[in-house]
């Protein structure tokens, strides 16, 4: 926390865009408290069925919460809660709970507790922010059960009577769905990052949103004056007058923007000289799909499939992943959707597949190596992938290649896997784009190579800056070093464009720098044809492009060239954004 004489401001995490200006209105939590308690031989049974009949239940809750869900925010509103039905139906955790009542004999509340924490620590300990989104998922269901074992009724949120910016210690998917968006002006959490399920649904009902504040909850008192920034992942506690009037002007600001994106969000991205770039989204998991739809984008530039890996104890089955895909396919067609193939180890660690313990496992066995090392989990997801091409709008990514072996090797599984799909006379796409991801340097300066063997290259900034500089961004003592615009990762972007382009494919980016506003004169400039960026920022990129002429960008990209350092880079652009763009800074 950080006091002036006027406020008081607080630093989290922005998890839905927008500024929001009102009183605050404080949620006690839903605590449900648990006792150990004995059980006679004769209970045991009776106790039994009280925790089946309290899933079971849980489960009729979810039902109806989804029919509002998808009146809320579209057909997709009831794939929402996959999760929950995940963890609702877990023979694992099913099985375990009604052991150890069994085995223990304690009551069901106290069991299921137990089983449930453990899996809940198991996510904790990960350190991932994919992983800790699954947490508040894992504690409301816990939670709701529990109180269904104990017979309490169901709690709503519907204690909100007039416009208020919402505090919790945190809110699930289940509370925020519920939320009166004509009340709720925002919402602030202690816990939950940028992948959590509430922030997505914030985002797809754009209400902003800021979460990670820790015991921020605590502190505030309802009837506060409050600012939340949902851009910044700022908020202010009673604002001085002068610090009021500063936001109103940035509120409306903000609006006015949205409304002129409003008029241009189903226009072409097209520079005033004619030049049209790709702007499509990056998909976390595919309860996101309806965010991306609100956005505009034209397609999928990124889909991450590791969702159903990272959330399960067994592995997915091939009809699993053949249902996910082809319903995203049908969803945003005759737009594209890139699935990049399966991107685990490193910080991805699933418990579905065992994967040796390494002394660096970023550089170790992990996205196309592990696939080609365990070549029956990778073939599972391609005949997934290619059964549902026949949507005619899908393109398989390969991620962390370094050498063409690699991209040989993996076009004959799949060249195998079109032929078994022939055989068995399954249709899919037997033109389908197959591409990879330039996110290591050996690729980057391969590029020309590599390109004569794919249809599209696409760049995967977050990488390619870590292993350009040498630099764990996750390592505080460097990080100053893991810069937003380094020149030496500038100029290998520069050559993996021209590379791919004289070998007449078309090269993307799908990192985060392709969703910086600073960056997206220089990447227009450099010529890359596509970017994919997170649903949120695509308005501020599509606007910068649409007011620029590709000869302006080519220009300043080629002086941005010439600059010595990355700190002068940083510099230039960003006068540059100041004076034309200060809206997005």
């Amino acid at each position: 926390m950080n006091s002036t004489k006027e406020a008081q401001l607080f630093e989290g995490i922005s998890a839905s865009p927008g500024i929001a200006i009102g009183k605050a209105y404080v949620l006690s939590g839903d605590v449900v408290k648990v006792e150990q308690c004995d059980l006679k031989t004769s209970e045991i049974e009776k106790e039994i069925s009280k925790f089946q009949k309290a899933i079971e239940k849980t489960k009729d809750e979810l039902k109806r919460i989804h029919r509002k869900a998808s009146i809320k925010i579209g057909e997709d509103g009831e794939k929402l809660f996959n999760v929950y039905k995940m963890l609702l139906e877990d023979s694992l955790i099913i099985d375990e709970t009604i052991e150890r009542i069994s085995k223990e004999r304690k009551n069901a509340d106290y069991i299921y507790n137990c089983v449930l924490a453990k899996f809940q620590n198991l996510l904790e300990s990960a350190d991932d922010e994919y992983f800790m989104g699954r947490v508040a998922d894992i504690r409301d269901v816990k939670r709701r059960v529990i109180r269904n074992i104990q017979g309490k009724k169901e709690s709503f949120i519907n204690s909100i009577a007039e416009k208020s910016i919402i505090f919790a210690r945190e809110l699930t998917p289940l509370e925020t769905v519920q939320l009166n968006k004509r009340l709720v002006l925002a919402f602030v959490t202690d816990l939950g990052g940028k992948t959590s399920h509430a922030a997505i649904m914030a985002r797809s009902l754009q209400i902003p949103a800021v979460v990670g504040l820790r015991d921020l909850s605590n502190e505030i008192k309802t009837g506060n004056r409050v600012i939340v920034d949902g851009k910044a992942g700022e908020v202010i506690i009673n604002p001085s007058a002068n610090t009021l009037e500063k936001y109103r002007k940035k509120q409306e600001k903000y609006i006015n923007f949205t409304k002129r994106f409003e008029q241009i969000r189903d226009l072409p991205c097209r520079t005033r000289d004619g030049k049209d770039i790709e702007l499509s989204a990056n998909l976390e998991f595919p309860d996101e799909i309806e965010t991306v739809k609100t956005y505009g984008a034209k397609g999928i530039g990124l889909y991450r499939s590791e969702y159903l890996y990272l959330m399960k104890n067994v592995l997915p089955s091939e009809d699993e992943l053949y249902s996910e895909y082809n319903r995203i396919a049908k969803h945003v067609k005759p737009n594209p959707v890139i699935i990049r193939t399966l991107d685990i180890g490193g910080d991805k660690q699933p418990r579905c597949i065992n994967i040796p313990q390494e002394e660096n496992p970023f550089l170790g066995l992990r996205a196309i190596r592990l696939c080609l090392e365990r070549k029956d989990i990778f073939k599972t997801q391609l005949r997934a992938i290619l059964r549902a091409s026949a949507q005619g709008n899908i393109k398989i990514l390969i991620p962390m290649i370094c050498c063409v072996d690699e991209i040989m090797e993996t076009k004959k599984v799949i060249a195998d896997i079109q032929n078994e799909l022939k055989n068995e006379k399954i249709p899919f796409d037997e033109n389908i784009d197959i591409g990879v991801m330039i996110e290591v340097p050996s690729a980057a300066i391969l590029a020309d190579l590599i390109a004569k063997e794919v249809d599209f290259l696409s760049i995967g900034t977050n990488d390619l800056i870590q292993y350009t500089l040498a630099v764990d961004r996750g390592n505080e003592h460097i990080s100053y070093l893991y810069k937003n615009l380094p020149l030496s990762v500038l100029r290998i972007i520069r050559d993996v464009v021209d590379a791919g382009h004289r070998q007449g494919v078309w090269v993307g980016m799908c990192g985060e720098m392709a969703g910086s506003p600073i960056a997206t004169l220089i990447l227009l400039g450099l010529g890359l044809d596509e970017l994919s960026v997170s649903p949120a920022v695509l308005p501020e990129i599509k606007t910068i492009i649409r007011s620029v002429t590709f000869e302006e960008a080519e220009k300043l990209a080629e002086k941005v060239l010439q600059l010595s350092s990355s700190k002068s880079v940083e510099n230039f652009i960003f006068k540059i954004m100041k004076k034309n763009y200060s809206e997005f800074l």
